[in-house]
């Protein structure tokens, strides 16, 4: 089962106040030992963080002219205009690279060349990424891992980008990359990627989370992406997508809205198998037996879901790598349960009773040391306003929207 505490953004409020007065108002003068014990409050819990004496709490930001990493990821507006998916981001990873034991830092450029910062210890670094032949300035990068994907010992480089080309670097064990396709051969709106053992045959699987590359936002004027437009009634409250429109719109029956959705069509995941010599090969989600619904049938048509970030992770203590896929907008995020040979069932239902609306990241840990994995995931949630608008059936609403970030933490227990 699931335990969610949610932290809204009035509890987000009162925990900074709490946390500037948790040394006086949370813990009576004289007790000599922390109150470690969890305390109820209205949306939300706290507990108090233990501190040693000793020790200043937080931690102490280095200036780049101290470290050396004076990297930035900027994106031109002219670029923006074109494609507002772009401001999405990119991602970082770390990993000794050249066997000197030291974790060096690879920081994802969205528009223009990736960096690779060498560890040189105290909490320096040198940029190496000529040398190092991974600054592919011809992709949009987004999403980065480091792993051994041949078995050679050392760390290769797996890199994804907003539209593709998505490639692995292959790492001589010095430093120095090679940048190769290994099947990856696929181009979507590539976003994270998860790497782990699912089938438990000694190499490194790949799971990568795609968005879209593009937005009809950028490319559609409002008159002709218009509801009337876009679809046709073909009978009493059915509609469907006209032919011109498929490949980007899809309409769903969406009763808590009151009526028909028309909505941008997403691009399905990627999920690749290891050959044992870190080849790649996709094997589709749908109609594959490795995949199977919360009633274990197999899916009859690829999930079109806005994915952001997905990890491997034992979330049910058997061994064996689950799949926790977190997705934007209304999409809901996926738990895949795995049964240790690579093969993967939705949990139930009751297992994930809620999930974020517009999943940003995830992140899994054992934040309370009581031996279970829990997750945790940032969000972007929304202050909601309704009004008529020309893309809409049986009465339903554009939605308009204040954003304020907030965080879900998932805590199991048994």
């Amino acid at each position: 089962m699931w335990e969610f505490i949610s932290f809204r953004q009035r509890g987000c409020a009162r925990v900074l106040a709490l946390a500037a007065l948790i040394t006086t108002a949370c813990r009576p003068a004289q007790r000599t030992s922390a109150d470690t014990a969890w305390h109820a409050a209205g949306g939300y819990r706290w507990r108090q963080l233990p501190i040693p004496p000793a020790h200043a709490p937080g931690f102490t930001s280095l200036d780049p002219s101290r470290t050396g990493i004076t990297f930035r990821n900027t994106v031109s507006d002219s670029s923006l205009v074109q494609n507002r998916q772009l401001a999405q981001g990119a991602g970082v990873c770390l990993a000794d690279v050249d066997g000197d034991g030291r974790p060096d830092v690879f920081l994802a450029r969205t528009e223009g060349p990736n960096v690779l910062y060498r560890n040189l210890g105290d909490w320096r670094f040198e940029d190496i990424t000529a040398t190092a032949g991974v600054a592919a300035p011809d992709r949009y990068s987004t999403g980065c891992a480091f792993a051994d994907i041949d078995g050679d010992g050392d760390q290769d480089l797996i890199l994804v980008s907003l539209g593709g080309p998505n490639a692995i670097f292959v790492n001589d064990g010095k430093g120095h990359f090679t940048e190769e396709t290994r099947g990856l051969t696929d181009r979507a709106g590539s976003m994270s990627i998860a790497v782990a053992d699912v089938d438990g045959d000694g190499d490194l699987d790949l799971y990568i989370a795609n968005y879209k590359a593009y937005t009809t936002l950028d490319r559609l004027s409002p008159q002709e992406r218009a509801f009337d437009r876009v679809t046709r009634r073909v009978g009493p409250n059915r509609y469907e997508v006209r032919e011109a429109y498929r490949k980007d719109y899809k309409v769903l029956e969406r009763a808590d809205l009151g009526g028909i959705s028309l909505q941008q069509r997403a691009d399905p995941d990627f999920f690749y198998r290891n050959d044992g010599r870190g080849h790649f090969t996709r094997e589709p989600i749908a109609r594959n037996p490795r995949f199977r619904d919360e009633q274990g049938r197999t899916l009859t048509e690829e999930r079109e879901d806005f994915g952001l970030a997905a990890v491997f992770a034992d979330l049910n203590g058997d061994g064996a790598p689950d799949l926790y896929v977190t997705n934007d907008f209304e999409d809901p995020d996926q738990l895949w349960l795995n049964d240790g040979h690579g093969r993967f069932r939705l949990i139930p239902w009751y297992g994930l009773r809620s999930t974020s609306n517009s999943g940003m990241a995830v992140a899994v840990g054992d934040v309370n040391a009581d031996g279970n994995t829990d997750l945790f995931e940032g969000f972007w949630t929304s202050t909601w306003t309704a009004g008529p608008t020309s893309s809409s059936a049986r009465g339903t609403s554009a939605i308009s929207w204040t954003a304020t970030h907030n965080t879900v933490c998932a805590r199991s227990w048994e």
